[in-house]
Parts: C-alpha cells; sequence; structure tokens
C-alpha cells in the first residue's frame, strides 16, 4: 500500500479544507463554512437540487435543506420547480447571492492558485489526469464522481 501518497492526499486535501474556510469572504459575508460552500456550489451548478448537493458535500439531508433555507432567507438564492421532476426544486442565486460566490470563488481560485505556484503546466496535466482517474474509480465503486469544495 502507498501509505505515502495517502497521507499526502489526506495532507493536501485537508489543508485546502482549512485554507477555505478561513478565507476574508466568510468574515465578510457573515456565513458558516457550510453555507458558503453550498452557495459556492449553488452558483457553480445552476439549477441543481438539495439532494444532489447533499451528495455532493457528503452532508445529511436536513443540514443541507436548513443551510438552503438559510440561503433563501437572506435572499442569495431562490428554488424554483424542477424542469422534469414535480418532486424536487431546481436552486439558483439571486444578484446578491451571485455577487457573493463571486467573491468566494474568487478568493477560492487565489487559494488554489498559491497551493499550484511551484507546480508547472506539466505537472499540473499529470495531477489533472490522476485525479480525474481517481474520480472516475470512486464513481465506479458508487462514490459520488463529483468532488467540490467552497
Amino acid at each position: 500500500m502507498d501509505d505515502d501518497l495517502l497521507d499526502l492526499f489526506g495532507a493536501v486535501a485537508n489543508g485546502f479544507q482549512a485554507r477555505l474556510q478561513s478565507l476574508a469572504a466568510l468574515d465578510e459575508l457573515g456565513l458558516a463554512p457550510f453555507q458558503a460552500r453550498t452557495l459556492s456550489l449553488i452558483s457553480r451548478n445552476v439549477g441543481c437540487s438539495q439532494q444532489v448537493l447533499a451528495q455532493w458535500t457528503g452532508r445529511d439531508k436536513a443540514q443541507v435543506a436548513r443551510t438552503v433555507k438559510e440561503l433563501e432567507a437572506r435572499g442569495l438564492i431562490t428554488r424554483h420547480a424542477h424542469q422534469s421532476d414535480w418532486r424536487m426544486q431546481s436552486l439558483s442565486v439571486t444578484i446578491e447571492g451571485e455577487k457573493a460566490a463571486q467573491s468566494l470563488n474568487r478568493q477560492r481560485a487565489q487559494a488554489g492558485a498559491e497551493m499550484l505556484e511551484n507546480v508547472n503546466s506539466e505537472e499540473r496535466e499529470v495531477l489533472r489526469q490522476v485525479l480525474s482517474k481517481m474520480c472516475a474509480q470512486l464513481a465506479s465503486r458508487s462514490v459520488s464522481p463529483r468532488f467540490h469544495n467552497i
């Protein structure tokens, strides 16, 4: 087993997640980390449902529902009837929500750029290919193929 690779992978994932949870935008917007993550996900995946958010984040449906309700109450997102399934609702950001999400996503991109600062373009492409293979393998084992952070 490649314990050192697994340890490095875990350290990178945990370090990046910690960095995302300390974004200045969280304080500026008055959002908890999971609220910010949810808003960012909705802005990058317009029309997604609460069920899909629960799958992507690994959180239970009740926690996602509470977070969606809080974001909606703050005027950052809206719910609309799903096009093909009347039992589900599609989520989208409001104009105010889009501004907040842009700030979050800009800071997220900056954190990613800092993390990849010493990784050249060829190394990034190899990393992209390897991570894609890993996601495909997880997807084949019934784990959500899409992993999103803030």
